[in-house]
């Protein structure tokens, strides 16, 4: 089929045509649309049949270009088929936190997937002050899952290559290069900044040489490092929760690069909601202790499960294949050390990663509503500040950190935990 730009007039038409659909939907003469992207990327649409509210989909479909600013940001469309890849992958090996997909058309660039209706964006419940308690074990359990699987620790060599070469997202990398990595850090014309901050504040990320030289190691091993499958912009934005599940949705960025990128993504964000919530929560009419305490308790335990739920999963993987490397009187103690170096790498990762996504979203094009949306620009000001402090010290002292608790300390040292 060619590709044609569906709308809120030719999509049910389109719908009709396809076999899986008719699994779905009873009735396609009853079917409300909603264009309920906000996204920067793609057009989404939710699609439920009124008289069965149950019968519900959502199909997303890329264009051409990037959809936040139009023509003028020319983007292939071909995107849309690592979003698809990465999906279907990561639905195999964690089924309980991806949703399903019914139908993808590479030629289309749309996917029609799982309608999770019955939940919302991690991000704004946050700002919200909404708790969720199996949080941080289904994202562990996520990252976990499709790290290890996906990555040489598992995968013979030939699955492995195979993979990487389908996954190579050109376009979709690039974008991440220039505003994770090097724009924030210069002065382009792409970044924007809260007026309230001063020369010295800027200054402060921009005339650093040794922030600069880690960040560019940093950019480096994002660009090189072929580890495992990523979802690439594994933000608490591409996380849909209620208090008993988790799903991860948006994986447009999926490559294969650095295990700590997605780690560090979500550890990141977590911490600038840390940071927010010191006045957030005031705005709430509550005293900020007890939610502040709970995002940084989150953010310990997803890199503590995390560790746990790989390790686990490689030990298992060892036992399982008779492997003879380590088939020897001391093999499993040496086995253990690997694991653990491994790890330590991997945190250590997850940490200079996680601060260049925090600097980024002060900096950068691209903000998050946790923070850019506090009207009261000199307490948003303090909030950008105590997230670059932590961040600059974050990516520099990376590999001299031992344990997310001393991460946890170091936030609280900056902003106290009252």
């Amino acid at each position: 089929m060619a590709y044609q730009q569906l709308n809120l007039q030719t999509l049910v038409d389109f719908l009709k045509t396809l076999d899986e659909m008719k699994t779905i939907f009873s009735d396609f003469n009853h079917l409300e649309v909603k264009e309920v992207g906000d996204g920067n990327l793609n057009f989404v649409y939710m699609i439920t049949n009124t008289q069965n509210t149950e019968e519900t989909v959502v199909l997303k479909q890329a264009v051409p270009y990037v959809r936040l600013v139009g023509e003028s940001w020319p983007l292939p469309r071909e995107r849309m088929n690592f979003e698809i890849m990465a999906l279907e992958k990561e639905n195999e090996l964690c089924p309980k936190h991806v949703p399903d997909v019914y139908y993808a058309s590479k030629e289309m660039s749309l996917v029609v997937m799982q309608n999770l209706n019955k939940h919302r964006v991690l991000r704004g419940e946050i700002i919200q002050g909404k708790y969720f308690p199996l949080l941080a074990d289904h994202v562990s359990t996520f990252l976990a899952k499709t790290l290890f699987y996906t990555s040489d620790w598992y995968l013979d060599y030939r699955s492995k290559k195979e993979m990487v070469g389908k996954f190579i997202n050109i376009d979709l990398c690039n974008i991440t290069e220039d505003l994770v990595f090097t724009d924030p850090y210069e002065k382009n014309e792409t970044n924007s900044y809260n007026p309230k901050l001063t020369k010295e504040d800027i200054n402060f990320i921009h005339e650093d040489r040794d922030l600069k030289v880690v960040v560019a190691q940093m950019k480096y091993k994002f660009m090189n490092n072929a580890e495992a499958l990523l979802h690439g912009d594994l933000h608490i934005g591409s996380i849909m929760v209620n208090e008993e599940e988790t799903y991860m949705i948006d994986p447009e960025f999926a490559f294969y690069g650095p295990m700590g990128f997605d780690i560090g993504a979500v550890i990141g964000n977590l911490f600038m909601s840390y940071f927010s919530h010191s006045y957030r929560q005031k705005l709430l009419g509550r005293k900020p202790y007890a939610y502040r305490k709970w995002l940084l308790d989150t953010t310990e335990k997803i890199w503590n499960e995390f560790a746990r739920k790989f390790d686990v999963c490689w030990t298992e993987h060892q036992e399982a294949s008779n492997n003879l490397y380590w088939d020897y009187t001391e093999g499993k103690e040496h086995f253990a050390h690997l694991r653990e170096v491994t790890l330590k790498r991997i945190f250590s990762d997850a940490i200079g990663f996680g601060a260049c996504k925090m600097m980024r979203r002060i900096f950068g094009l691209a903000k998050v509503a946790d923070i850019a949306d506090i009207q009261d620009l000199d307490e948003r000001a303090k909030i950008e500040r105590m997230v670059l402090q932590m961040a600059k010290e974050m990516v520099i002292q990376r590999e001299n950190f031992s344990s997310i608790e001393e991460l946890v300390d170091l936030a609280k040292e900056i902003s106290p935990l009252i």
